[in-house]
């Protein structure tokens, strides 16, 4: 359903439907248990290569994760690039690589999926609102 109060995409030059330059950026949110902090920070202060290398493989770049609080709840926010050229066939590869599985198995538990989040998903997508990539 459609959330009434929600406002249309607007596109302009700081918010372009396509940046140029072949990079797509995504952005997604999810909450986090707040007994699973620690955890958290620990496995993704020494990622496993073998999951990264997957990454890599499937042409995802300049992958962040940040943590904030907002009303006294955890919410970690991604941020990455993807430079390939099928986005949605690198994804079902990354899901169904043995080394990302057991990563997300240890990961997974740490997380609260919002509800905002698509069917079979994880993480919420968000929105780009602005782009910006420096002078020209």
């Amino acid at each position: 359903m459609t959330d009434p109060h929600q406002a249309e995409s607007v596109c302009g030059p700081t918010n372009p439907r396509s940046s140029g330059d072949g990079v797509q950026r995504f952005g997604a949110v999810i909450g986090l248990k707040p007994e699973m902090e620690a955890v958290y920070r620990a496995l993704h202060a020494d990622a496993w290569d073998t999951v990264t290398a997957c990454l890599a493989r499937h042409h995802i770049r300049n992958y962040s994760i940040f943590i904030t609080e907002l009303e006294g709840r955890k919410y970690l926010f991604s941020y990455l690039e993807y430079i390939g050229s099928n986005y949605e066939q690198d994804m079902a590869a990354i899901a169904a690589d043995p080394a990302t599985q057991r990563w997300w198995r240890e990961t997974d538990p740490c997380q609260i999926p919002l509800p905002n989040r698509a069917a079979g998903a994880n993480w919420s997508d968000m929105e780009r609102l602005f782009f910006y990539s420096g002078p020209k």
